[in-house]
């Protein structure tokens, strides 16, 4: 796999999924929920990932959710990644709807759809489709399911998207999160895994550190930190 290619690669899994409510995965993690914010709601998203073969991700990614007769979640996400020397820049924006709003005993349905840009090559990379499902087990633990589909246009390849991850939490403030997921139909992208804390001093801020394998490419494992601001 060429430089370029990888960190393309890199920057669309991470593009798949975020969410902008309190409660939500989001930030870098890959499993998004079916949950989003109330209209005039806005965040920030920001981590960075590094792994121990030398690589590197940055990610940039605000977001707002605005009535368009129903809520609508507007994401745009600057992503650069170092693979060895060589710098690789995406770009992204993807919307996000509630299909079904999660209830006690009603799982909840959304829908995602979203394009990425190479920086590189000047063109639309990707396309992208995901579902995510999630389920209230109680009030303190909830448990999402992704399937989705994925464009590769430069490589003129399609794959299925798949995840499933829980949020758990533990203690006022902090939330145990998990996570495993995969492409299908490419080699080289076994299921892949990660887990990590989050910690809220606030409504406002959310601080995530996360450890576990690469999104795509050869196997590695990457500690991930990141904050949220949302206002």
């Amino acid at each position: 796999m060429g430089l370029a290619t990888c960190g393309r690669i890199l920057g669309v899994c991470a593009l798949i999924c975020w969410s902008a409510r309190a409660d939500a995965a989001g930030g870098a993690y890959v499993v998004d929920d079916a949950a989003i914010g109330m209209p005039g709601e806005c965040q920030v998203e920001t981590w960075t990932s590094h792994g121990d073969n030398g690589h590197l991700v940055a990610v940039l990614a605000p977001a707002c959710v605005v009535d368009l007769g129903a809520p609508v979640e507007f994401t745009t996400t600057l992503l650069g990644s170092r693979v060895n020397s060589e710098w690789t820049g995406t770009a992204g924006l993807q919307a996000k709807v509630i299909l079904v709003p999660v209830g006690p005993a009603t799982a909840g349905i959304a829908l995602v759809a979203g394009t990425v840009v190479d920086f590189d090559g000047g063109q639309i990379a990707s396309a992208f489709v995901n579902v995510p499902v999630t389920i209230q087990v109680h009030d303190h633990l909830r448990v999402n399911l992704n399937g989705g589909w994925l464009d590769d246009r430069l490589e003129d390849k399609s794959h299925i998207t798949w995840g499933a991850g829980f949020e758990w939490d533990l203690a006022k403030k902090w939330t145990l999160i998990g996570e495993v997921y995969g492409l299908v139909g490419s080699p080289g992208h076994e299921p892949r895994m990660q887990a990590g804390l989050r910690y809220m001093p606030s409504g406002a801020v959310d601080c995530d550190l996360i450890y576990g394998n690469n999104i795509a490419g050869e196997n590695a494992n990457w500690i991930t930190a990141g904050v949220t601001f949302r206002y």
